[in-house]
């Protein structure tokens, strides 16, 4: 059995096209898998989580677009800004309706556990970057 595909070779970015051995593929592409606990560097640069471009164009825009843009990280709003309706509002009645409870796959998700899985991020944070945020110096 053969495995035809292809790649891009970084030398001079050609599109190169093979076909060989399924087991030889295998192998070729055992190769890429890392040691049991070998730490790699997934983000890096553009895709870094913590860039200093992120934190000077949030410095750049205005307070009042910054509320804007921190609206459109909240579901309620996401939803009615996109789709013109409020999803707390009872299309029957008009009331506001109250989330309690959260389903995935036709299972209770418990709304503590989703609120520590979010708190989690924020506890592990060193304050150092808060300092930045509080004494900016360009050098």
């Amino acid at each position: 059995v053969c495995v035809t595909f292809h790649y891009n070779r970084h030398e001079d970015n050609q599109l190169i096209t093979e076909t060989i051995y399924a087991l030889d593929f295998i192998s070729r592409l055992t190769q890429h898998i890392p040691e049991k606990h070998f730490k790699m560097i997934r983000y890096y640069g553009i895709y870094a989580r913590h860039r200093q471009s992120d934190l000077l164009l949030r410095r750049a825009i205005s307070k009042e677009k910054h509320k804007i843009y921190l609206s459109f990280n909240r579901w309620r709003d996401s939803i009615l800004h996109s789709f013109g309706y409020d999803p707390l509002k009872c299309p029957s009645c008009g009331t506001t309706m109250l989330f309690l409870e959260l389903y995935f796959n036709h299972k209770p998700v418990p709304l503590h556990e989703l609120y520590e899985k979010a708190m989690r991020k924020y506890r592990c944070r060193s304050p150092a970057p808060l300092l930045l945020l509080s004494h900016p110096s360009f050098s």
